[in-house]
């Protein structure tokens, strides 16, 4: 079971072709798109071997895997050529092979049960909003990372949800606030399995507060170093960095400034889980 493939009524094909514009979506575009794919899955010929480049913003491989027209995917793909890869005959094929988006490395990383458990808010959606990173709710969550999906739903225990019961139970995860941004300074407040404040009425409100605070103040007191590191490479949690790339837009840092908004945000969070 996968966030890409996780059951025989959808897949996940939103990032083919892997060049796109921002923010692009297959959803409003569904019904060119599965006269496209029929046309694609019947035309498809695993005999040849001609390299075709894509145009425009559809792979001329994708394709459906199952004769109700239900799972889209890659018809090139070694999955559906006994074990053979065939993507180089796309001009993205390395790229195509190379390439998972960050919500699917997120839940390749989670036990099987817990998996089980993100998995049943996408019940229901087609491949097409299951792809849809405005439709399906996983896109959103993912971003908040491994640790807390872990602990959430150990909580759980298994309990069933919907995607309306469950944002009414978690009313936090209704957030405007980007999740990646924000997953370091969440996971400061729930590395000890306090999951239980992300239902409290407010808790929301307050995180954003913190947030805005944080972001605001620090961008102020740090300028932007053209001589720093890079700062995904910066040998610090991988959470911090998104923070520091995503929240405080820095680009670049020496490890001692970096180490120094480290310990800044530490104490403001530790002053945060003192009044709340």
């Amino acid at each position: 079971m996968t966030l890409c493939s996780p059951d025989d009524e959808k897949t996940c094909f939103a990032c083919c072709p892997p060049i796109r514009p921002a923010g692009y979506e297959h959803q409003p575009y569904r019904n060119i798109i599965r006269r496209i794919l029929r046309e694609n899955t019947r035309q498809f010929d695993d005999k040849d071997d001609r390299v075709v480049p894509i145009t425009g913003f559809s792979c001329w491989a994708l394709g459906y895997l199952d004769k109700e027209y239900k799972r889209i995917g890659c018809l090139l793909h070694p999955s559906r050529n006994a074990g053979i890869d065939l993507r180089h005959r796309v001009d993205y094929g390395e790229k195509c092979r190379r390439e998972t988006c960050p919500e699917a490395k997120v839940f390749s990383r989670l036990e099987i049960e817990v998996q089980a458990f993100w998995l049943q808010l996408a019940d229901g959606l087609d491949s097409f909003a299951y792809s849809s990173p405005s439709l399906n709710p996983l896109f959103g969550l993912m971003g908040w990372g491994e640790d807390l999906l872990g602990l959430v739903a150990a909580k759980e225990k298994g309990k069933p949800y919907t995607v309306a019961s469950f944002f009414e139970a978690y009313p936090f995860f209704k957030t405007h606030l980007r999740p990646r941004a924000n997953a370091y300074l969440l996971d400061r407040l729930t590395k000890r399995g306090n999951v239980a404040r992300l239902k409290r009425p407010g808790f929301r409100e307050a995180f954003e507060h913190l947030s805005a605070q944080l972001s605001t103040r620090l961008s102020h007191e740090t300028g932007h170093a053209a001589d720093g590191l890079p700062v995904h490479q910066l040998d610090l949690d991988p959470r911090f960095c998104d923070f520091l790339r995503l929240s405080l837009h820095r680009t670049r840092l020496p490890m001692k400034e970096a180490l120094r908004l480290k310990e800044l945000v530490e104490q403001q969070t530790d002053h945060f889980l003192r009044d709340h």
